[in-house]
C-alpha cells in the first residue's frame, strides 16, 4: 500500500492507491463534489481555486494525512460493524452493511475509562471523518476518554435511518462495556454541525427512535436484538459543536432537505428546541459568532430550551472561528474541549 502522498500527486493517484479505507475517510458522496476535470491533474494546480458546495475550501491537508495515515489503519484502529455480520460489512458503501465503529487500539490492562462516542458533520450528505472524528477522537484520548467515531448512513438515507445508527451505538458500546472498559454510567456523545443535530435528536425523539430501532432489529438482526432490547439508547450527556438545531426559521436547508427528503410534515419534529424535556440530559454547546454556513441562533435556541425545561446546561459563544473549525485551533474557539470537560466533570 503506497504512503507519502503530497500535493503532487493528482486526487485518482490518492485514492487508487492508499486502499479501500481511504472510502472511510473520504466517501464516494464527499468525493463526488470534484469536478471530473480536477481528478487527473496535481493537487496543488486546483486546491485554492475550489470549494466544497457548503462554502469550505476542499480540506486538501486531512486529505492527504488521511491517504498516510490508512497504511497503519489495522495497527491504530478496529473497524466494528454495527448492522452488518463480519461476512456483509464494507466500508465503501452508504447502506446499513458499512455503518460502523472506529475504534481505537489500547494498551491492555488499561484502566477503566468514561466513553464518548464522536459523530461527524457533513449536512447528512457526508461525514467530514478527519478533522471532526479522528483529531477529536485524540483529544479526547488524551484527556481521558475511551473514544469511538460514529460512521452513519447519510443522503440519500433519511430519517431515522442516522438516528437508529447513533441508538445502535450506544446500545452497543454499553453492551461491550467489560470488553471496551467504560463507565456504564458515564456515556457522552459529541456531535459536530449535523452530528450535532444527529445527538440531539436521538436524545430528544429517543422513545420514538428506540421503537424503530428495535422494530428493524427484529428484522435485521434478530441475534442481536433480543440482547440490546433493554439497554437505554439515552446518553449521560451530550456535548453539541456548532449544531444544526432549528429547522423553522435561520436553519441549514441543506441538512433538512438530505436529511427529510423535504418532508415538510418533517420541519417542526425535527426542530429539537421543539422537543426537549426535562430528562434530557446534561449538555455543553459551543458556536463560533462569525459562524455563516449554520446560524450560530441554533446554539442559541437549544440553549434556550434546556434552560425551560431546567436542563443543566453551558452554552459557549466564541467570538470568531467559523464553520467547521473542529478543535478550534488557532480561533478563538481553541479552549472548548477544555470548557467541557470543566463542565462535565
Amino acid at each position: 500500500m503506497a504512503a507519502g502522498f503530497t500535493e503532487n500527486n493528482t486526487f485518482h493517484e490518492v485514492m487508487g492507491q492508499s486502499g479501500k479505507e481511504m472510502h472511510l475517510f473520504f466517501s464516494d458522496g464527499f468525493c463526488s463534489f470534484i469536478p471530473e476535470e480536477y481528478k487527473d491533474i496535481p493537487l496543488c494546480r486546483w486546491k485554492d481555486s475550489f470549494r466544497m458546495p457548503w462554502g469550505l475550501p476542499f480540506p486538501m491537508d486531512d486529505f492527504l494525512n488521511a491517504a498516510n495515515m490508512v497504511e497503519d489503519a489495522d495497527r491504530l484502529w478496529d473497524l466494528v460493524p454495527l448492522w452488518a455480520d463480519g461476512e456483509h460489512f464494507s466500508v465503501d458503501g452508504n447502506d446499513r452493511n458499512s455503518v460502523c465503529l472506529m475504534v481505537p487500539k489500547y494498551p491492555e490492562n488499561d484502566s477503566i475509562r468514561p466513553a464518548v462516542i464522536i459523530c461527524p458533520g457533513g449536512a447528512y450528505e457526508e461525514l467530514a471523518f478527519m478533522g471532526e472524528g479522528i483529531k477529536t477522537a485524540k483529544r479526547l484520548e488524551d484527556a481521558g476518554y475511551r473514544t469511538f467515531i460514529l460512521s452513519y448512513r447519510y443522503s440519500p438515507n433519511r430519517y431515522p435511518a442516522p438516528q437508529m445508527d447513533l441508538a445502535l451505538a450506544i446500545q452497543h458500546v454499553r453492551a461491550n462495556a467489560q470488553h471496551y472498559l467504560i463507565d456504564l454510567n458515564d456515556l457522552m456523545i459529541l456531535g459536530y454541525s449535523a452530528g450535532g443535530h444527529l445527538c440531539a435528536s436521538t436524545t430528544a425523539l429517543r422513545d420514538e427512535i428506540a421503537k424503530d430501532l428495535a422494530d428493524e432489529m427484529e428484522e435485521v438482526r434478530p441475534d442481536l436484538a433480543e440482547s440490546y432490547r433493554d439497554i437505554s439508547i439515552r446518553p449521560d450527556q451530550v456535548c453539541l459543536c456548532y449544531p444544526v438545531i432549528s429547522f423553522l426559521s435561520e436553519c441549514h436547508e441543506r441538512s433538512f432537505e438530505n436529511l427529510s427528503g423535504g418532508k415538510e410534515e418533517l420541519r417542526e419534529h425535527l426542530s429539537i428546541e421543539k422537543q426537549v424535556d426535562p430528562d434530557f440530559p446534561r449538555t455543553f454547546i459551543w458556536a463560533c459568532e462569525d459562524d455563516s454556513m449554520v446560524p450560530p441562533s441554533n446554539a442559541v435556541r437549544m440553549g434556550k430550551a434546556l434552560e425551560e425545561k431546567k436542563v443543566p446546561f453551558m452554552l459557549k459563544m466564541y467570538p470568531q472561528g467559523e464553520h467547521g473549525c473542529s478543535l478550534g485551533i488557532g480561533t478563538s474557539a481553541e479552549g472548548w474541549v477544555d470548557d467541557m470537560l470543566k463542565f462535565m466533570r
